[in-house]
C-alpha cells in the first residue's frame, strides 16, 4: 500500500456471510429447530449479497501537525476535535483516513425487497447481512493496514470515527466524537474521486458505507519514549 502515492483505492473480494450468526443476530439460537421459511430467507439474503455486493474502500495516509488533550490537526490544516485523541492517539505521527462501501447496488436491492410483500424478510435479513459483510471487508482493510504498518516500522492503532462515544481515562467516563465532524474527515479526501457520498445530515451514501481513522506510531519513536 501506499507505494506511489498517499492514496490507495482497493476492491474488496466479497465475503461470505456466516448465515447462522445472522439468524442468531435476529434471535434465533443455534440449536433451536428454525422454521424452514426463515432459514431459506437467510440463506436467500447471503445469495443475493454475494450478487449485488461490490466492496471497495478509499485509504488516505496524513501527516499529523499537532496532537493536543482535544485537538488533532493534520498537516494539511484539517483540525479534529474530541476529548479523547491525545489518549488513543497518543504518540501517532500519521492518521489514514478511510471510507468503505458495499456500494449502490446493495442499497438498491434492499429497497426493491422492502417493497416486495410476498417476502416480508428479504430486506430485514438482507441489511444485516450486508453489515456483517461490512464488518469482515473492515477487518480485511484493518489487515492490510498492519501488514503496511509492520513494513515501515509503525503501529496502527484502533479505528475512530465521527458518532461513536469513547471512554476517557481515568474516570472511563464516554465522550462523543460528534458526527458532524464527518465532514471535515471527508475533507481529507476533497482531491480524489471517492465511491461515497456525504450527505447535509452527515450520513453517507451508499448507506451500507464505513468510515474512519487509524493512528500510526513510529515503533522507533515509541520505544525510546517508553525506555525514558
Amino acid at each position: 500500500m501506499f507505494t506511489s502515492s498517499k492514496f490507495e483505492k482497493i476492491i474488496f473480494t466479497t465475503p461470505e456471510v456466516n448465515i447462522a450468526k445472522l439468524l442468531r443476530i435476529h434471535g434465533y439460537k443455534k440449536n433451536q429447530k428454525i422454521k424452514p421459511v426463515i432459514q431459506d430467507a437467510a440463506i436467500k439474503a447471503v445469495r443475493r449479497l454475494q450478487y449485488c455486493c461490490e466492496p471497495q474502500g478509499v485509504f488516505f495516509l496524513q501527516e499529523i501537525h499537532r496532537l493536543e488533550a482535544d485537538r488533532l490537526i493534520l498537516l494539511s490544516g484539517i483540525e479534529f476535535n474530541c476529548a479523547v485523541f491525545e489518549d488513543i492517539l497518543a504518540g501517532s505521527t500519521h492518521i489514514i483516513s478511510f471510507a468503505i462501501t458495499l456500494g449502490n447496488r446493495t442499497d438498491e436491492i434492499i429497497d426493491s425487497y422492502a417493497r416486495n410483500i410476498n417476502e416480508p424478510l428479504a430486506s430485514l435479513f438482507l441489511e444485516t447481512a450486508s453489515r456483517l459483510c461490512l464488518e469482515q471487508i473492515l477487518r480485511m482493510a484493518r489487515s492490510k493496514l498492519v501488514t503496511y504498518s509492520l513494513n515501515n516500522d509503525m503501529k496502527l492503532g484502533n479505528r475512530m470515527a465521527p458518532g461513536y462515544s469513547y471512554k476517557v481515562r481515568p474516570s472511563n467516563e464516554r465522550v462523543m466524537w460528534n458526527l458532524e465532524e464527518q465532514a471535515k474527515l471527508f475533507d481529507t479526501f476533497q482531491k480524489f474521486d471517492i465511491p461515497v457520498i456525504l450527505m447535509g445530515s452527515s450520513a453517507m451514501l451508499p448507506r451500507m458505507s464505513r468510515s474512519g481513522i487509524f493512528g500510526l506510531k513510529n515503533l522507533a519513536l515509541a520505544s525510546t519514549n517508553s525506555s525514558n
